[in-house]
C-alpha cells in the first residue's frame, strides 16, 4: 500500500483535527486528549489516500496558514453541532434558575463554567439523543463531502460562509427560549396563583411554600415536554446536513 502524501495527510488531518476539537461528542471534555488524537490521525489516514495530491506550499509560512484553514473549517463543522447542545443547556439554564435551582451550580466539564442542575441534565439528554440520531456519523460524512466542495489546500474563506456560520450561532438563543418556554410560562402562571394566595391569606408563608411548589411544577413541566424537546431536536438534526452543505460551499467559493 503506498503512502499517502504528507502535505494531502497534514491538511486531512488539520480538518479533521478542527472538528474533533470542537464537537460535541467527538470532542468531549470528558474523552482523553489521546483518543481524541488517535481518532483524527485514524480518520485522516483513511481518507487521504481516495484524495488528490494537495498542491505544495512555496514555504512554510504558507504551509502553517493553509493548516490554520483547514482547522478552522473543522471546527467550524464541529460548532455548527455545538450550537444546539449550547441552546438546549441554555434553555436548561434558564428554566433551572425559574425553578430556584440557582443556588445549586455544578461544574460543567464541556464549558468549565457553573451551571444548573437542570441545565446539565439537558446537555446530557441532548447528548443522548444525538447518539441515538447518529450525529456523530454525520458529523464524519460532512467532513468526507466537504472535501468535494473544498479539497485539501484549496479553501477560502469569505464573508458568505462567515455570515452563514454567525446566523447559525444566533439561533443558540431562539433554541433555548423555546426549550425553556413551557416551564417559564408555567412557572409564572403560578407565581401568579402563590400572588394571589397570599392577598388572599396574608398568614400564608408565600416564600416558604413557593419553593417547593416551583420545583415540583418546574419538574412537571420538564417531563410533559420531553415529547416537544425530543421533536425539536431531531427536526435540528434533519436540517444539519443541508446546513453543513451549504456553509462548506460558502467557504470553498470565495
Amino acid at each position: 500500500m503506498p503512502l499517502p502524501d504528507p502535505t494531502t495527510f497534514l491538511l486531512v488531518l488539520a480538518r479533521f483535527a478542527g472538528l474533533v476539537v470542537a464537537a460535541p461528542l467527538l470532542g468531549h471534555a470528558l474523552v482523553p486528549m489521546r483518543i481524541r488524537a488517535g481518532l483524527a490521525a485514524l480518520l485522516a489516514l483513511a481518507i487521504t489516500p481516495a484524495l488528490p495530491p494537495a498542491p505544495e506550499p512555496a514555504t512554510l509560512w504558507s504551509l502553517a496558514g493553509a493548516l490554520a484553514v483547514e482547522s478552522a473549517l473543522g471546527t467550524l463543522l464541529g460548532l455548527v453541532v455545538q450550537f444546539i447542545v449550547a441552546g438546549v443547556e441554555l434553555g436548561g439554564q434558564l428554566a433551572g434558575i425559574q425553578m430556584g435551582f440557582g443556588i445549586a451550580n455544578l461544574i460543567d466539564p464541556q464549558a468549565e463554567a457553573q451551571v444548573t442542575i437542570v441545565a446539565q441534565w439537558q446537555q446530557v439528554l441532548a447528548l443522548l439523543v444525538f447518539l441515538a440520531l447518529d450525529v456523530h456519523h454525520l458529523l464524519i460524512r460532512a467532513v468526507l463531502e466537504s472535501f468535494r466542495a473544498a479539497p485539501a489546500g484549496a479553501v477560502v474563506p469569505d464573508g458568505l460562509g462567515l455570515r452563514g456560520a454567525v446566523a447559525l450561532a444566533g439561533e443558540v438563543f431562539t433554541l433555548g427560549v423555546r426549550i425553556a418556554a413551557p416551564v417559564v410560562v408555567a412557572l409564572l402562571l403560578t407565581n401568579a396563583a402563590l400572588g394571589v394566595l397570599a392577598r388572599t391569606i396574608p398568614q400564608l408563608n408565600v416564600f416558604v411554600v413557593g419553593f417547593p411548589v416551583n420545583v415540583g411544577v418546574g419538574l412537571v413541566m420538564l417531563g410533559a415536554s420531553l415529547p416537544f424537546t425530543f421533536r425539536l431536536l431531531a427536526a435540528r438534526v434533519g436540517a444539519l446536513e443541508p446546513t453543513l452543505g451549504a456553509l462548506v460551499r460558502g467557504l470553498a467559493h470565495g
